[in-house]
């Protein structure tokens, strides 16, 4: 199956959220007219990132679940993406008050009421999803569980590579995480007054012309602007950053054990930018409410089986774990 090239008659429907800080998010809500199954779960996606709801990868994902007979998917744009611009100072970080998907799925319960939801996350988005089931806001009776692929598990593991690598694809994905943080940042204040808050925190010319594939830069990011831009979080340094928005750090920051829901990781060992530690395994069953999935090949969120037509056997993990919690929703 050409899942690039088939069409896909999706439908969009977008909703404007506000935050509790006043921030506003897009979630786009996806359907197909002529595929539903009132029986099943609603999907929340997280996209990787720098991916939005109108992104191949997000129609992709939608039509997986659309096809499979999930009523609705809906999609999670974050903060200053997908054309919403920016009304409070605060940016989507996966930590805590910062992560947005508290004040989503609080929306969306009401939206739908008495209906039941799967959250999944791809990469960036997949921190996120782990963040929120770390918290004791998750554990409510319509949400099933998660379902999330090629993130880093392991905070510590990640910044070393940040600093280490040779890699160019690393320096790649390094370049690119960098200008969106800061894109979000600076670049899209709705109004004179939200640039000015912005300003008042951040100081603007260190971003200017700078080469976000180092490492520097990357320290630079995290220290003098996401540290800056989120004066409540408890961190002040790159290391503390990778602690306290991590599933796992070192011995003293698991968040994954405050975990309740039931939640599928799908990671591969050849990932270029989330290599995954396998003493980490021995680390993970601390926690029987996570399943791990372990590819020795797959790369980095594509898990590929053949690129002429394009074919991924994501599609069939994520399927099968999406059935699993319907099918053992009564026990959660």
């Amino acid at each position: 199956m050409d899942e690039l090239n088939k069409p896909m008659n999706l439908n969009y429907k977008r909703h404007l959220l506000e935050m509790q800080d006043g921030g506003k998010v897009g979630v786009d809500e996806v359907t197909d007219s002529s595929i539903s199954n009132v029986n099943y779960p609603n999907i929340l996606y997280m996209p990787a990132g720098g991916v939005t709801s109108y992104s191949p990868r997000s129609k992709i994902w939608s039509s997986w679940f659309l096809e499979a007979g999930y009523p609705r998917v809906f999609i999670w744009n974050r903060r200053c993406f997908s054309k919403v611009p920016q009304h409070s100072p605060q940016i989507s970080i996966p930590y805590g008050q910062y992560n947005d998907i508290h004040g989503v799925m609080d929306y969306l319960s009401d939206y739908l009421p008495n209906e039941k939801w799967i959250i999944i996350g791809s990469c960036f988005g997949a921190q996120f999803v782990l963040d929120f089931f770390s918290q004791s806001s998750s554990d409510r009776h319509d949400i099933l569980g998660g379902i999330v692929d090629g993130f880093q598990f392991s905070g510590k593991t990640f910044l070393k590579g940040m600093h280490t690598t040779t890699s160019l694809l690393f320096k790649a994905a390094r370049k690119l995480m960098g200008e969106s943080f800061v894109d979000a940042a600076l670049n899209h204040a709705a109004d004179k007054d939200i640039y000015n808050q912005v300003s008042h925190l951040v100081d603007r010319k260190k971003f200017k012309g700078i080469d976000f594939s180092t490492a520097s830069c990357s320290k630079l990011i995290t220290e003098e602007l996401l540290c800056k831009i989120c004066p409540d979080a408890p961190f002040s340094n790159e290391e503390e950053y990778y602690a306290m928005t991590s599933p796992y750090y070192d011995e003293n920051h698991k968040h994954f054990l405050n975990i309740k829901k039931p939640v599928a990781m799908i990671l591969s060992q050849d990932d270029p930018f989330s290599p995954f530690d396998l003493n980490t395994i021995e680390i993970l069953k601390e926690n029987p409410n996570l399943c791990l999935w372990l590819y020795p090949g797959g790369g980095h969120i594509s898990f590929t089986e053949k690129l002429f037509p394009y074919t991924s056997y994501l599609k069939d993990v994520y399927l099968e774990n999406a059935n699993l919690l319907i099918r053992k929703q009564d026990e959660l």
